[in-house]
């Protein structure tokens, strides 16, 4: 029986099917990191393999007793180690709640994490990793690292975003596992069904000239409207902000040292420094923001929402979307601006959004040559029809250009590789060799995107929030035909190493 490293989400599959591969005396988990909601179930069945999420990213003093003796300690000297450090780093961006988790806090929580991996990847000797999404918490994506470092066979499983499917991937190559089975016919005519409407979607939008907003970014929106926001706040954020306060209270009568908030701020302090954060962010964004003609030449470059696994880690070395904006700038000839456009959610997400972004971002946008921060409420229809490129690091608005019949370029990996109109950057990647392409209509498109599904795709929903995204998701024999697909590629995956 195989062994390897398994990081999960919440969703009960990925506890299901680990479960069944060890059944069919397949593999089984030496290390575990998941949701801790299968904490409990997951350790009665795998033992100490099972490590709370919960230590690893926010309590790491209960780590204790590693006994680390210099195990694998050339990871140290690695450029996984360089890598995983800067990425780690700003994925605890997200922790840092108050503007206080300072970096050399983040950096000795970085270094206990690595050998306590060091020490138990050394005792467990594990073949590969599996993960159900790309680890985008710095205690998962720490853990890929080192195991990249060490040589494991590592696959992750990706989803498309407007359906509920998964495909199986070799990290290193990028090459999907192939499937030997069909879709369940029933689900497999409403997928397809769905593939088309979002297709055609995109193509009505265009020719209406109808202004678009996803539905997830419309909630978000809606939810800052003074009516919503008193509703929210005594629906569930008066809860949220009595369990904040009772849990700073505890930390800042104890002696011991909390990183989050190291000068034992209070709740007037804390709800400062949030607020003023927010106010920052959004001032600087409107200070910044310039008028354009979009009947000039220009490239298209939409931001990401951050913090988020889209860009850190999908986006790689892209990860900082200024390096992204920067190389654009050398892919494009001189007489061609680049226009930027902010990503709604980073303001509608305001807590979230303000420590993902500095406000200092968006005058560095000003300091590259014929680059231009445009005005958030510019539909981003107009501007992708109007572009000559649109660019982004793995978001979905490379896909709509790409069926407006508009060429676009991905800076990461994400789930519409190799579409036809779509470029993935290379040091190689030429303006001129793009121009050159052929460009396809929507239905090349369509036609790439059933094949994926044909060759790679099973049914299936990487984490909650995708099975809340589809309401046919917890249907019985829906969970029997996802169980099936994903265990399926998990055999395959196993019998490659």
């Amino acid at each position: 029986m195989k062994k390897y490293c398994f990081c999960m989400t919440g969703n009960q599959l990925w506890f299901d099917a680990a479960i069944k591969i060890k059944e069919l005396g397949i593999a089984e988990p030496v290390i575990w990191l998941g949701d801790d909601r299968h904490f409990c179930n997951a350790k009665s069945v795998f033992g100490n393999a099972v490590i709370p999420m919960a230590d690893l990213v926010h309590y790491q003093e209960n780590i204790e007793n590693i006994e680390y003796s210099s195990e694998h300690i050339d990871f140290f000297l690695s450029q996984n180690y360089l890598r995983a450090k800067d990425r780690c780093t700003k994925m605890m961006d997200r922790l840092d709640l108050y503007s206080t988790y300072g970096r050399l806090d983040r950096e000795i929580v970085f270094n206990k994490l690595a050998i306590f991996y060091l020490k138990k990847l050394e005792k467990a000797k594990p073949e590969a990793l599996i993960v159900a999404e790309m680890p985008h918490s710095h205690a998962q994506y720490l853990l890929y690292e080192i195991c990249d470092f060490l040589g494991l066979a590592i696959f992750k499983f990706n989803t498309w975003m407007p359906v509920p499917l998964l495909f199986m991937q070799d990290v290193r190559t990028g090459q999907r596992v192939e499937l030997d089975q069909e879709i369940n016919s029933k689900y497999n005519r409403d997928i397809e069904d769905d593939i088309h409407n979002y297709i055609h979607a995109i193509i009505k939008r265009m020719k209406d000239d109808q202004a678009y907003e996803l539905s997830y970014m419309k909630a978000q929106r809606q939810s800052l409207l003074f009516s919503n926001k008193v509703k929210n706040f005594f629906k569930g954020g008066v809860i949220e902000a009595l369990k904040e306060f009772w849990f700073q209270f505890r930390k800042n009568i104890k002696y011991n040292y909390y990183k989050i908030n190291p000068y034992k701020l209070g709740a007037f302090g804390r709800y400062k420094i949030k607020r003023l954060r927010r106010k920052s962010l959004k001032k600087e964004l409107v200070n910044n923001q310039r008028s354009v003609d979009l009947n000039r030449q220009y490239a298209y470059f939409a931001l990401h929402f951050e913090p988020e696994r889209t860009t850190n880690p999908d986006g790689g070395a892209f990860h900082d979307q200024y390096l992204a904006i920067l190389q654009l700038r050398k892919l494009m000839p001189n007489n061609i601006d680049i226009f930027v456009k902010e990503h709604p959610s980073q303001f509608y997400m305001a807590d979230k959004g303000s420590r993902g972004r500095s406000p200092l971002f968006y005058e560095a946008i000003h300091n590259v040559q014929g680059v231009h921060l445009i005005d958030m409420d510019i539909d981003s229809i107009d501007l992708i029809k109007n572009s000559v490129l649109v660019s982004t690091i793995t978001g979905s608005v490379a896909l709509e250009a790409a069926v407006m019949g508009r060429k676009s370029v991905i800076f990461g990996d994400t789930w519409f590789n190799n579409c036809p109109n779509v470029f993935t950057w290379s040091e190689d990647l030429s303006f001129n060799n793009i121009m050159k392409q052929p460009t396809k209509d929507s239905d090349d498109i369509l036609t790439f995107l059933l094949n994926e599904k044909k060759l790679y795709s099973v049914i299936g929903c990487q984490n909650i929030s995708a099975q809340l995204r589809y309401p046919r998701a917890t249907r019985k024999d829906f969970l029997s035909i996802e169980l099936e697909g994903v265990t399926n590629l998990m055999k395959k995956a196993f019998l490659e190493i």
